[in-house]
């Protein structure tokens, strides 16, 4: 018994130490941090339509080619400013100008109201590569007008076979040309729209 009492001592003596010590605690896990929420993005919202710049060089609309005098004038005479219908009415008779001017930079004011009167004006941006092609045809179809060099001012008038006048008449200073046809219209008045969109003009 006396070899067998120091084991035994010995066992319990560990158990005991082995009670006192404290158990560890269960490990939390640690907290995990949650993304931040992403900024709110800005739905753009609709935007309105953009405003269609003018050609460089020319005014923005018909409203600023011509003084407030001139406007007034030419509404009463006509009543009308660019109409659905004035498309119809082209500001030259000649092809060749047409296509340079639809080609080029352009502004055209068509006062046309119901009826057989008409007063159609365009001012455009002549490229210098078109400059001596328009001349030639402004030689070509005005008769006694010189138009080889330095400023234009050609003019040719007709009557169709119903009797209604046509007035055409196209102004060239520099890269500006400013072509206008009038059917059945006051001569003065076409006369003194021609000149006042002009000093409107570059």
């Amino acid at each position: 018994m006396r070899r067998v009492l120091p084991a035994v001592v010995l066992a319990l003596a560990a158990l005991a130490l082995a009670a006192c010590t404290p158990e560890a605690a269960p490990t939390e896990p640690a907290p995990t941090e949650s993304p931040a929420p992403a900024a709110p993005t800005e739905t753009p919202g609709a935007t309105g339509p953009t405003a269609t710049a003018a050609p460089s060089g020319l005014p923005a609309d018909c409203a600023q080619a011509y003084s407030p005098a001139m406007q007034d004038r030419l509404l009463a005479a006509f009543a009308q400013l660019n109409p659905a219908e004035a498309a119809a009415v082209p500001s030259s008779k000649i092809v060749d100008l047409l296509d340079v001017i639809q080609g080029s930079p352009n502004l055209t004011c068509s006062w046309t109201p119901p009826g057989t009167t008409a007063l159609i004006s365009t001012a455009a941006l002549i490229p210098e590569e078109h400059q001596e092609f328009v001349r030639s045809a402004l030689t070509q179809n005005f008769p006694a007008c010189d138009a080889t060099g330095g400023p234009v001012d050609c003019e040719r008038r007709g009557e169709q076979q119903q009797g209604s006048v046509e007035i055409e008449r196209v102004v060239l200073r520099g890269d500006l040309m400013l072509s206008t046809y009038a059917l059945n219209a006051d001569p003065s008045l076409v006369s003194d729209a021609i000149a006042d969109m002009i000093a409107f003009l570059p």
